[in-house]
């Protein structure tokens, strides 16, 4: 263990470490996914803690954070009046919350005690983060709801089952299949031709059992991440509305909400992407993204791994106002937020657990602004401060 990690570990738990100390502290267990390393920290201190004999770890949890981050917040810059495209101390504070919310998730699972979930906070009632969720609808008229203990389904030539083989419906006299992602879930698929599809919150997807003809052609409503499998003489083709994908076989990903701009974002490979009325197209290489409004395609330089994050259970908020990020958060949580016209619109940066409660996730926003809010159920209403 470096001995440095230690002393800024030391500095943050006795509420000294500076807002740049414990940006290096986050950062270096971002880096390194050492959560070994973090628990042996954890641990040596609990032991060495002479409250530690009459003190629950729940109790200590709320000692050390209270007082950690009463000192970050004591530290923080004012905020100025003019807006700013990008503050950077609030991307601090947001690392130093997250860094309390992920340091209090690893002192509760010392205990081992798989609790019930508390569904209240502080700002009310609370709600859990998404799961496995989706309706599977056949050709035929038939409709079944997908276990949310599977990891995902995949379409076989007689059949479509869960990846581990237990079989969900025969495939006799199917020709196509739509799953639905309601908010609140997700789900994964494998197709006939060995691509794999991820599929967000709020989403429709609709493809064939089998690909015949000249081209592969599926319907995505939402967001989808697609790993097509390479085929030169079968192009396969994503539409959505007002446009369509063209690929042989690449990664990319489609986000195309209603009442939001559609967003292609490629990763690898090369990418065609077409309107379906005019004769707006692009072509895209890696780390692009076509933001398609108003027919016309607007083509940016990205991390493409920012626009997947979802698909690895996180949330990347990257150059986003608050308005955009609550859009996110009413997807993944089913619930509707009902703020203020005149909100922020400044733009900032997050990366966030998706498996949090709802109210871990308020905490870290509520850095970013000053803002209150409040859950009832779920609706959540948002003002300011």
């Amino acid at each position: 263990m470096e001995q440095n990690i230690k002393q800024l570990f030391d500095k943050y738990v006795s509420g000294a470490a500076s807002i740049e100390e414990t940006r290096q502290l986050y950062d270096y267990f971002e880096t390194t996914g050492n959560s070994e390393e973090l628990d042996e920290l954890i641990e040596h201190y609990l032991q060495s803690d002479e409250k530690g004999n009459t003190e629950t770890a729940e109790q200590q949890v709320d000692g050390v954070t209270a007082g950690a981050w009463k000192h970050i917040k004591a530290n923080l810059p004012e905020i100025p009046e003019a807006k700013r495209t990008i503050l950077s101390f609030k991307w601090i504070a947001a690392v130093a919350a997250l860094l309390v919310i992920g340091m209090t998730i690893t002192f509760m699972n010392m205990d081992h005690k798989p609790d019930a979930p508390h569904l209240t906070s502080i700002y009310g009632s609370d709600v859990l983060p998404g799961t496995n969720k989706a309706t599977l609808t056949l050709s035929n008229g038939k409709s079944y709801e997908l276990k949310d203990s599977k990891e995902g389904l995949q379409v076989k030539v007689d059949a479509i089952s869960y990846q581990d083989g237990e079989t969900i419906a025969s495939t006799d006299a199917i020709t196509q299949a739509t799953i639905t992602v309601p908010n609140g879930g997700v789900y994964t698929l494998k197709l006939s031709d060995g691509s794999r599809v991820q599929l967000n919150s709020g989403s429709v997807f609709t493809y064939p059992i089998q690909f015949k003809g000249t081209e592969r052609l599926v319907k995505l409503s939402g967001e989808g991440y697609f790993e097509v499998s390479h085929d030169a003489t079968k192009a396969f083709k994503v539409q959505s509305r007002g446009q369509v994908v063209t690929v042989l076989g690449t990664h990319f990903n489609v986000q195309s909400y209603d009442n939001e701009p559609i967003e292609t974002t490629l990763l690898e490979g090369k990418v065609l992407v077409q309107a379906t009325a005019g004769q707006g197209s692009a072509i895209l290489s890696p780390n692009q993204l076509a933001r398609f409004t108003n027919d016309k395609f607007h083509l940016k330089n990205v991390n493409a791994q920012d626009y997947i994050g979802w698909t690895k259970n996180l949330f990347v908020f990257n150059h986003l106002t608050l308005a955009q990020i609550f859009k996110h958060l009413e997807r993944w949580y089913d619930v509707d937020i009902d703020y203020p016209a005149s909100i922020s619109d400044e733009l900032f940066m997050m990366e966030i657990p998706k498996n949090r409660k709802l109210s871990e996730i308020l905490e870290a926003i509520s850095v970013l602004d000053k803002l209150n809010f409040k859950i009832q159920g779920r609706r959540i209403t948002v003002t300011q401060q």
